[in-house]
């Protein structure tokens, strides 16, 4: 497993000034803004006890070396059944699918779309700033060029839906596409919101308050540069900026490795243990029990593979490469005594851009607190399912909202629940328990759905195949 260097002990510094110590000091309250973002040069909470504690440092190379030979095993297992070397793994085979020219070039073609799409929203705003002072009435001009970045949205969703299911496009490849999709749109979102304050309502660095004060000198009066927003684009946060906090010294490509050979390692292991033991092998009454109660086992498992593979390595190593010193992509979550607490810090890179852009706003716009705070909270729970939702059926090729079910029929139930009345080790144990059969039931799910379209497969591709569900059918059909 990785060992981070012990330079990255020290606090990074920032590639345009220091963080000083008075940062967090100077955020105030806004009452339009709420309380804003601010980034500072920090390592990921799991770096931070790697480095502090070698009994962690143990522990998690036990777990690790305890994933590896499971994997091995399987190795083992299946070549002795073949009578040779078998590492062959069918879920990546059927993850990719038919992997031909057609599908890597409308793949390629779409990734380039989005992106393209993305970086004119840059230009198209500075042209929206020039010509918007042509006129004595900009609003007009506002609403024109509001329709224009509306079309960009609708046309890459378009492109999207038709790459995923006219190509077609195999799973693997369409949930990266999706992936792309919903980042750039969050990002481009968030530039705008945060850039277009400056046009609407100026303000001067040297103020005591707004802007000024609240960005904590993250945000300048004027237009970030074409090179900041390209930054942006491909930096590990969905929240819009000037400046970063950024690393000054050389990238550390030892670490950039080790990252992308954890990341390889996860995701070779999650897949065998999915294989093994939540992908049935038929649809037989036993078989699917089995899966079930496997997928109630392993749940928090594949929670904790996910954790370490996307928000610890996958991020780490794009933060290293960009040398991006703000690695808070989850905090301390295996903590949470309460769902309230796990949802804002179970992936703080989403979190952060709901919270500014849906929570505040509905908050902001309902001008009330107390009670009223559940309200944004439950939106902010249906945008966070949602997003999931979309990227699971373009990824899948159906749309069954039973993580819509889980966020915001149980979801909503359990952030409002705060087992506060029992002890703080048992209101823990409660959380991580729940999310992780949770996590495997839903996982089980939608595997249920995608594997009962390739026993019982239908003829025709429409809207019906799209939303109909068919586990029930072919579960009847096979017992």
């Amino acid at each position: 497993m990785i060992t981070m260097d012990k330079s990255k002990k020290g606090v990074a510094k920032l590639a345009n000034g220091s963080t000083s110590d008075n940062s967090r000091a100077n955020v105030r309250s806004d009452k339009r803004n709420g309380l804003a973002r601010v980034f500072e040069a920090k390592e990921s909470s799991i770096n931070r006890l790697l480095l502090g504690d070698h009994n962690f440092q143990a522990v998690y190379d036990v777990c690790a070396v305890h994933i590896v030979l499971f994997a091995a095993f399987k190795i083992a297992r299946d070549s002795l059944a073949a009578g040779r070397l078998s590492v062959e793994l069918p879920l990546f085979y059927l993850a990719m699918g038919d992997f031909n020219l057609r599908s890597i070039l409308a793949f390629f073609l779409t990734e380039l779309l989005l992106l393209s799409l993305a970086v004119c929203v840059h230009p198209g705003f500075m042209a929206w700033k020039t010509i918007r002072t042509w006129f004595p009435h900009t609003l007009p001009v506002d609403i024109g060029f509001l329709i224009v970045y509306l079309l960009g949205l609708v046309s890459a969703f378009a492109t999207v839906i038709w790459a995923v299911f006219t190509v077609p496009i195999c799973p693997a490849l369409s949930f990266v596409i999706g992936i792309e999709q919903v980042r750039l749109s969050m990002k481009s979102y968030s530039f705008l919101r945060e850039t277009v304050k400056k046009i609407l309502t100026p303000w001067n660095k040297d103020d005591a308050t707004g802007p000024a004060v609240y960005y904590a000198g993250q945000m300048e009066p004027q237009v970030g540069s074409l090179a900041n927003y390209l930054y942006f684009l491909f930096a590990p946060t969905l929240l819009y900026r000037d400046r970063y906090p950024r690393n000054n010294g050389p990238i550390n490509w030892k670490n950039v490795m080790a990252y992308a050979a954890q990341c390889m390692g996860i995701l070779w292991s999650a897949g065998v243990l999915y294989q093994e033991l939540l992908v049935p092998s038929s649809f037989r009454h036993s078989t699917v029990v089995t899966s079930v109660l496997n997928s109630f086992a392993i749940g928090f498992i594949i929670l904790l593979l996910f954790n370490i593979g996307i928000l610890h390595s996958w991020m780490n190593m794009n933060a290293e490469i960009l040398r991006f010193a703000d690695r808070q992509f989850y905090t301390d979550w295996w903590t949470a005594t309460s769902y309230a607490v796990f949802y804002r810090k179970w992936n703080t890179i989403v979190h952060d851009w709901i919270h500014a852009y849906v929570f505040l706003d509905i908050k902001n716009l309902l001008g009330a607190r107390g009670l009223v705070n559940i309200v944004p909270a439950f939106f902010s729970i249906a945008a966070s399912s949602i997003i999931h939702e979309y990227l699971l059926a373009i990824s899948l090729g159906f749309c069954m909202p039973f993580l819509s079910m889980f966020f915001g029929g149980a979801g909503v139930l359990l952030y409002l629940f705060n087992p506060c009345f029992l002890m703080k080790r048992v209101s823990n144990v409660f959380i991580l328990a729940a999310t992780g059969m949770g996590m495997g039931v839903i996982t089980f799910g939608y595997t249920l759905e995608y594997m009962s379209r390739q026993y019982c497969p239908q003829e025709q591709l429409n809207t019906d195949f799209f939303f109909t569900l068919h586990l029930m059918n072919c579960y009847v059909a096979h017992n």
